[in-house]
Protein backbone atom coordinates (compact mmCIF):
# COMPACT_ATOMS: atom_id res chain seq x y z
CA UNK A 1 0.00 0.00 0.00
CA UNK A 2 1.47 3.35 -0.91
CA UNK A 3 1.84 6.06 1.91
CA UNK A 4 0.29 8.70 1.52
CA UNK A 5 2.29 10.85 3.56
CA UNK A 6 5.15 10.73 0.98
CA UNK A 7 5.55 14.27 -0.73
CA UNK A 8 5.73 13.69 -4.62
CA UNK A 9 6.05 17.05 -5.91
CA UNK A 10 8.86 17.75 -8.38
CA UNK A 11 9.19 21.11 -7.66
CA UNK A 12 9.91 23.14 -4.31
CA UNK A 13 6.80 24.81 -2.99
CA UNK A 14 6.64 28.20 -1.73
CA UNK A 15 4.96 29.82 0.86
CA UNK A 16 4.03 33.05 -1.43
CA UNK A 17 1.11 35.05 -1.96
CA UNK A 18 0.67 35.71 -5.72
CA UNK A 19 -2.10 37.56 -7.29
CA UNK A 20 -3.61 34.99 -9.36
CA UNK A 21 -6.96 34.25 -11.84
CA UNK A 22 -8.19 31.10 -12.76
CA UNK A 23 -10.49 30.95 -15.63
CA UNK A 24 -12.11 27.56 -17.36
CA UNK A 25 -12.33 26.86 -20.94
CA UNK A 26 -15.32 28.79 -21.91
CA UNK A 27 -13.39 31.96 -20.83
CA UNK A 28 -15.97 32.10 -17.49
CA UNK A 29 -14.06 33.24 -14.30
CA UNK A 30 -14.00 31.08 -11.78
CA UNK A 31 -11.89 32.89 -9.11
CA UNK A 32 -9.14 36.05 -8.42
CA UNK A 33 -7.21 35.81 -5.26
CA UNK A 34 -3.53 35.63 -3.62
CA UNK A 35 -2.19 31.99 -4.02
CA UNK A 36 -1.34 30.15 -0.30
CA UNK A 37 1.87 28.48 -2.37
CA UNK A 38 3.02 28.28 -5.31
CA UNK A 39 6.37 26.30 -7.22
CA UNK A 40 7.53 25.75 -10.87
CA UNK A 41 4.68 23.20 -11.06
CA UNK A 42 1.56 24.65 -9.77
CA UNK A 43 -0.53 26.29 -7.41
CA UNK A 44 -3.19 26.18 -4.00
CA UNK A 45 -5.72 29.36 -4.50
CA UNK A 46 -8.57 30.03 -2.33
CA UNK A 47 -11.99 29.78 -4.60
CA UNK A 48 -15.25 31.13 -3.64
CA UNK A 49 -17.66 28.30 -2.01
CA UNK A 50 -20.06 28.05 -5.13
CA UNK A 51 -17.41 27.75 -7.37
CA UNK A 52 -16.87 24.64 -9.99
CA UNK A 53 -13.83 23.15 -10.31
CA UNK A 54 -13.66 19.57 -10.66
CA UNK A 55 -10.59 17.61 -11.18
CA UNK A 56 -9.36 17.07 -14.69
CA UNK A 57 -10.86 20.24 -15.35
CA UNK A 58 -8.27 22.22 -17.71
CA UNK A 59 -8.01 26.29 -16.61
CA UNK A 60 -6.22 29.32 -17.87
CA UNK A 61 -4.06 30.89 -14.61
CA UNK A 62 -2.67 34.21 -14.72
CA UNK A 63 -0.38 34.78 -12.25
CA UNK A 64 1.68 38.12 -10.98
CA UNK A 65 5.03 37.26 -8.98
CA UNK A 66 6.76 40.05 -7.14
CA UNK A 67 10.03 40.85 -8.22
CA UNK A 68 12.47 43.20 -6.35
CA UNK A 69 15.81 44.90 -6.63
CA UNK A 70 17.94 47.15 -4.43
CA UNK A 71 15.84 50.08 -6.07
CA UNK A 72 12.92 48.69 -7.55
CA UNK A 73 9.83 46.31 -6.78
CA UNK A 74 8.02 44.87 -9.88
CA UNK A 75 5.32 42.76 -10.36
CA UNK A 76 5.81 39.78 -13.78
CA UNK A 77 2.95 38.36 -15.32
CA UNK A 78 2.57 34.70 -16.04
CA UNK A 79 0.54 33.02 -18.40
CA UNK A 80 -0.43 29.53 -17.92
CA UNK A 81 -2.28 26.44 -18.97
CA UNK A 82 -3.51 24.23 -15.82
CA UNK A 83 -5.35 20.95 -14.79
CA UNK A 84 -7.23 21.12 -11.62
CA UNK A 85 -5.36 18.02 -9.21
CA UNK A 86 -7.62 19.06 -6.04
CA UNK A 87 -10.72 21.16 -4.95
CA UNK A 88 -11.58 21.40 -1.60
CA UNK A 89 -13.69 22.97 1.28
CA UNK A 90 -12.13 23.97 4.92
CA UNK A 91 -14.20 23.65 7.71
CA UNK A 92 -15.22 26.96 7.51
CA UNK A 93 -16.74 26.28 3.90
CA UNK A 94 -13.86 28.83 2.20
CA UNK A 95 -12.79 26.87 -1.14
CA UNK A 96 -9.02 26.25 -2.73
CA UNK A 97 -8.12 24.61 -5.56
CA UNK A 98 -4.46 23.05 -6.09
CA UNK A 99 -3.91 23.12 -10.14
CA UNK A 100 -0.38 21.58 -11.92
CA UNK A 101 0.65 23.34 -14.73
CA UNK A 102 0.68 21.41 -18.30
CA UNK A 103 4.38 22.82 -18.81
CA UNK A 104 6.50 23.74 -15.45
CA UNK A 105 7.49 27.66 -15.28
CA UNK A 106 10.58 28.82 -14.90
CA UNK A 107 9.14 31.34 -12.29
CA UNK A 108 12.58 32.00 -10.76
CA UNK A 109 11.33 32.12 -6.90
CA UNK A 110 14.11 32.95 -4.59
CA UNK A 111 13.65 32.48 -0.60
Amino acid sequence: MANPNIDRRQHTRHGLSCPARLVDETGRHLASGKTFNISDGGLLMPVPPDATANPGQHLDVKLSVPRSTPNTFLMQGFNAKAIVVRHDQAADGAGRVAVRFEHPIDLDIEV
